[in-house]
């Protein structure tokens, strides 16, 4: 597993990170965001975890409650709170991040309010967590050059399970599901701390390591895309189709929030079915012509 390049030298410098998004398909940044704030967040989402047992009083995982998974977690009530803690929604505006992302778009740009809180538990086989499985974004927007940014919450060294990504895999055709092992060829990651961010093209194949600590891991994901262009209609409004704008009744009130682009145009739920069109960074490579969404989720 190599080492990510750090593009901290180039974070106000927009041609250098977009040079490095076509190259490589990521920029990482480490310390851009204020640990203060990101330690925050972990406050806002360990005490909803420990509140609800996922945690004992000194952070330790006790055992999952059944919902291992992202999706399967938005199930469970203590989850639903702890997603929607304060701090933890308000990472996604904070202007070091904010700025970064216009830089590498070269565009103003806004995140998704569908925000993902990933509160992983030590891997015991023969159990696996979806996000495991290497996969590329796309296939959750169907929306080109969106970009995720993952934040962890914490101190994430290799052996906790931190993201690892593909350097120059969004060059090449799309990528079938499989595990990814920790000591595979040609992949990248780090030991994470509060305030770094990765931030991948949605073509990029990326996957987590395994949990192999005594720690729940806990990150999160935020996704981004040019402000004048159309968005998935289930990353705005959220997948109970509301009519609103996910979140807005909980914190418009307050002073950070900054709503989705006026008259922003919502793309229907079943046009992340489409190939991806042409990328404004790089070629895209002809396999992606083929792409249809691979069955089943695997994050």
């Amino acid at each position: 597993m190599d080492e990510l390049a750090d593009s901290s030298a180039y974070r106000a410098d927009g041609t250098k990170l977009r040079r490095r998004l076509a190259s490589d398909g990521y920029v990482f940044v480490r310390r851009l965001v204020p640990a203060a704030d990101v330690r925050a967040a972990y406050a806002g989402v360990t005490a909803e975890l420990r509140r609800g047992g996922w945690i004992d009083s000194h952070d330790r995982p006790v055992p999952p409650p059944g919902t291992v998974n992202f999706r399967e977690a938005l199930g469970n009530p203590v989850f639903r709170r702890a997603i929607v803690s304060r701090d933890f929604n308000r990472l996604v505006y904070l202007r070091p991040l904010r700025a970064l992302v216009d830089e590498m778009l070269g565009h103003p740009s806004f995140p998704y309010p569908a925000k993902v809180l990933r509160t992983v538990y030590p891997e015991r086989p023969p159990a696996v967590t979806r996000g495991r499985y290497i996969h590329q974004d796309y296939a959750a927007t169907g929306v080109q050059d969106m970009l995720t940014s993952w934040l962890p919450l914490m101190d994430i060294p290799v052996q906790v399970g931190g993201l690892a990504v593909q350097p120059g895999s969004h060059l090449g055709p799309p990528q079938r599901p499989r595990l990814l092992e920790p000591g595979q060829r040609g992949w990248a990651s780090t030991d994470y701390q509060p305030g770094d961010v990765l931030i991948f093209h949605c073509l990029t194949a990326h996957a987590a390591l395994p949990n192999r600590s005594q720690a729940l891991r806990i990150s999160g994901d935020f996704r981004w895309q040019r402000a004048d262009r159309p968005a998935p209609e289930q990353m705005v409004l959220g997948p109970a189709g509301r009519q609103v704008e996910l979140f807005s009744r909980i914190f418009a009130r307050e002073p950070w929030w900054q709503p989705v682009p006026a008259g922003l145009q919502l793309l229907p739920r079943g046009y992340v079915a489409r190939p991806p069109a042409e990328s404004a960074f790089f070629a895209v490579h002809r396999g992606w012509q083929r792409w249809r969404p691979p069955p089943g989720q695997v994050h």
